[in-house]
C-alpha cells in the first residue's frame, strides 16, 4: 500500500496546471465520469509485473475556474484492486510510487506559485 502523501491528498489545484504537470509526468486522465482518476503505469523490473498508479480527484468549479481535488492515491496489480490481507506491493513499487507523489506535489505546488488568478 502507498503510504499517505499528506502533500497531495485533499489539494485543490487549477485543472489547466494538473493537467499539464501529470501528463509531463506520465500519468493519464482514466476511469468513469463518477470516478476518474489520473493513471501511470508501473512495471517491476524483476518480476515485470505491471502496477498501476492511480490518483482520484473530482472537478470542482470556483469563482467560475475549474479546478482538481485530489483523493487518496492507491497502487493497483494489474489493473485488479488487491484487498486481501496476504497482498503487498512490493517495497521498491511502494517507494517508486512514494516518491513520484512526492515529485508530482512539489511541482503542483510550483505550478500554483506561477500562477495568478484574475
Amino acid at each position: 500500500m502507498v503510504k499517505s502523501n499528506k502533500d497531495l491528498v485533499g489539494v485543490s489545484r487549477p485543472l489547466k496546471i494538473v493537467e499539464a504537470v501529470l501528463s509531463q509526468q506520465g500519468f493519464k486522465r482514466k476511469g468513469s465520469k463518477e470516478e476518474p482518476v489520473y493513471r501511470m503505469n508501473m512495471q517491476d523490473a524483476s518480476t515485470h509485473q505491471l502496477y498501476l498508479l492511480d490518483i482520484p480527484f473530482k472537478e470542482e468549479h470556483v469563482a467560475s475556474m475549474k479546478m482538481v481535488r485530489f483523493g487518496e492515491p492507491c497502487v493497483l496489480q494489474g489493473g485488479i484492486v488487491k484487498r486481501f490481507p496476504d497482498f503487498e506491493i512490493p517495497l521498491p513499487i511502494s517507494w517508486a510510487a512514494e516518491s513520484k507523489l512526492a515529485e508530482v506535489a512539489d511541482y503542483l505546488s510550483c505550478g500554483e506559485q506561477g500562477y495568478t488568478s484574475h
